[in-house]
């Protein structure tokens, strides 16, 4: 099964490039040219991210030991690729990328730095049912939604589970997580459903998992919800809340009353379809995942549109999508895009920043 498994996921990620190869090559009596990564936006604007890599197991971080090296060059078998199953979300930290995985029920620690591959949540008392939402603490706690337990995870930087948060009697549908800059508090999602009333954001303390404030409730007006889906907090603790039924972003302040909200439903740039995930960078840009768009669109502030990223199709290729999800922005301004159906993170980095740069970067392979 294990060799399987490797087959599989090996033809997943490279037949379409061998099948572009081939078609070339019966083409044309001319070399096959070198990968050129696509740049954001096109020309001739003026480019401001640069397709990096994709994230699909344990291939692209984890180096082989020795014995494993050996064994490969022995026998002409490679070591089982483990790979994500279906990505719901990413939260990225100082170059660890921690992905849920709703089918493997557990968190995928991508350690680009460290070449390490890690799985957790899946044994013990931290186990997970459904875990969706995802996010980091300051400290590198990682906080774990867990939709069908009800609950928030709370682990450490390495995946040791620490504690829980939540129930059945605080939560209907909980989705999402973020926490504030200092790591007292966290706010969680409940998306609700048509027949509750639990259309809003609960705010726990993080270290006691008390209840301290519940904010917004189900309505279209300013502060209310239908439907919210994820949540991003900046570097002044605003609340950003994507209210995907009401097809809008809300702004909240760190104490939770309304202060800013933009969007409306549309087939056209700036608008939104099917929102999924939302994230917030150190300069105040807003990024919203839209799943019928198969892209995310980059806002200032003011709500702005500023560019989009992204495209879609029906081949596993750089900068496509097919069904986006989750997204974050690191310390250094790399983007990291969910594809729920190619099981991939896409990564996107500043145009004028070079791939061995920032906490993520690895120095470009040699040929």
């Amino acid at each position: 099964m294990h060799h399987l498994s490797f087959i599989l996921t090996i033809l997943k990620r490279w037949f379409p490039i061998l099948g572009l190869a081939f078609l070339v090559g019966c083409g044309t009596s001319e070399e096959l040219k070198p990968f050129v990564p696509p740049v954001y936006p096109v020309a001739p604007e003026e480019p401001r991210f640069v397709y990096e890599r994709s994230l699909m197991g344990s291939a692209d971080v984890r180096e082989l030991t020795s014995e494993e090296k050996f064994k490969a060059m022995a026998t002409g078998v490679k070591t089982a690729e483990q790979s994500l199953v279906k990505p719901f979300d990413v939260a990225v930290r100082k170059g660890r990328v921690y992905v849920t995985d709703t089918v493997a029920r557990m968190v995928v620690l991508f350690d680009i730095k460290g070449k390490r591959f890690v799985e957790f949540g899946n044994r013990g008392p931290g186990a997970l049912l459904k875990p969706v939402g995802i996010t980091t603490s300051h400290t590198g706690e990682v906080f774990v939604v867990d939709l069908t337990a009800k609950s928030i995870h709370v682990y450490d930087k390495d995946g040791g589970f620490l504690r829980k948060f939540g129930s059945s009697e605080e939560l209907s549908r909980p989705v999402d997580v973020a926490v504030s800059n200092d790591g007292r508090f966290a706010f969680v999602v409940d998306t609700g459903g048509v027949r509750s009333s639990f259309h809003r954001v609960v705010k726990y303390d993080v270290n006691t998992g008390e209840v301290l404030q519940i904010i917004g409730e189900r309505s279209s007006a300013p502060g209310g919800f239908n439907l919210p889906m994820t949540i991003a907090i900046d570097s002044k603790d605003r609340i950003y809340v994507l209210d995907s039924g009401n097809f809008r972003v809300q702004r909240f302040t760190p104490d939770g009353k309304f202060d800013f909200k933009f969007g409306k439903v549309g087939t056209r740039f700036g608008q939104f379809s099917r929102p999924k995930g939302i994230a917030v960078d150190r300069e105040g840009h807003i990024y919203v995942m839209d799943a019928s768009f198969a892209n995310f669109q980059i806002f200032n502030d003011k709500g702005e549109l500023l560019m989009f990223i992204g495209s879609r199709g029906p081949d596993n290729m750089p900068g496509i999508f097919s069904l986006p999800a989750g997204i974050d922005v690191d310390e250094d301004g790399r983007i990291y895009a969910v594809d729920q159906f190619f099981s991939k993170i896409e990564v996107f980095r500043p145009y004028g920043m070079k791939q061995s740069e920032g906490y993520a970067g690895v120095a470009p392979v040699e040929d």
